[in-house]
């Protein structure tokens, strides 16, 4: 029995058949066999090759060559994921090393995914500011406008208790919300100034955690010792009526 390698239209190793002879032509001349040599085989046997290699024809000989067909590569330029489809070397600014998270970026000197601080620094900062406002929302809006008015509201709650006699009508604040907030004028006026205490004393303790732990953020070194940071923040809570 004789055996042929097969290979593919680059020269990949397929595998091995059992070589037929010529029905035509059994014998050659000196009287051996005369085996039929199909396109893309060869007699030559592929060399052992290792964990990611596979044998390539060339024509003349087989030649090692690298194999990642199916593995997930990653592009150093922006560690998008790409699949591997031919044998060779990896595509230039490539690895199979995955970024850890999208705010690495690939060090060509240590060959390896380095953190961005700054990104995370900035995206740890975001998501203080984020949940500081999500606490200050019951309090007060963070819409410019609104937050003005509610300023101008306190002011206006505190000149009509200050005042002996105050007429509703020249505090256009506390009485538009009579009925709404309260029953009377007064009333109005004193659950506003409840409300600005709340917040005063609530929004104070809320940016000091706040500007504590952006601090630490920024002091930070490493990923893991910002996450730490984010983990340990406690915000204030509401103090029960």
């Amino acid at each position: 029995m004789k055996l042929s390698y097969l290979y593919d239209a680059q020269g990949v190793f397929l595998g091995q058949c059992e070589a037929r002879l010529s029905p035509a032509r059994p014998q050659n001349p000196d009287g051996s066999p005369n085996y039929l040599q199909p396109a893309n085989t060869t007699d030559a046997m592929p060399p052992l090759v290792g964990n990611g290699q596979v044998p390539v024809f060339d024509g003349e000989a087989w030649r090692v060559v690298e194999d990642h067909r199916g593995q997930v590569a990653y592009a150093t330029a922006d560690g998008q994921p790409m699949t591997i489809l031919a044998v060779g070397p990896l595509p230039e600014g490539a690895t199979l090393t995955p970024p850890p998270s999208r705010r690495h970026t690939w060090d060509a000197a240590t060959a390896s995914w380095q953190p961005d601080m700054a990104a995370i620094q900035a995206d740890a900062e975001a998501a203080i500011d984020a949940q500081a406002d999500a606490l200050l929302a019951p309090y007060i809006s963070l819409t410019p406008g609104r937050a003005m008015t509610y300023l101008a509201k306190e002011a206006q709650a505190r000149q009509f208790l200050a005042a002996e006699n105050p007429d509703p009508a020249d505090y256009p604040l506390i009485a538009g919300e009579v009925g709404i907030t309260a029953d009377t004028a007064k009333a109005v006026a004193e659950t506003i100034l409840d409300m600005a205490q709340a917040w005063h004393s609530m929004g104070a303790a809320i940016e000091a955690v706040r500007l504590t732990a952006k601090k630490q953020v920024r002091q930070a070194q490493t990923p893991e010792a910002v996450q730490a940071v984010l983990n340990a923040i406690v915000w204030p809570k509401e103090q029960a009526a």
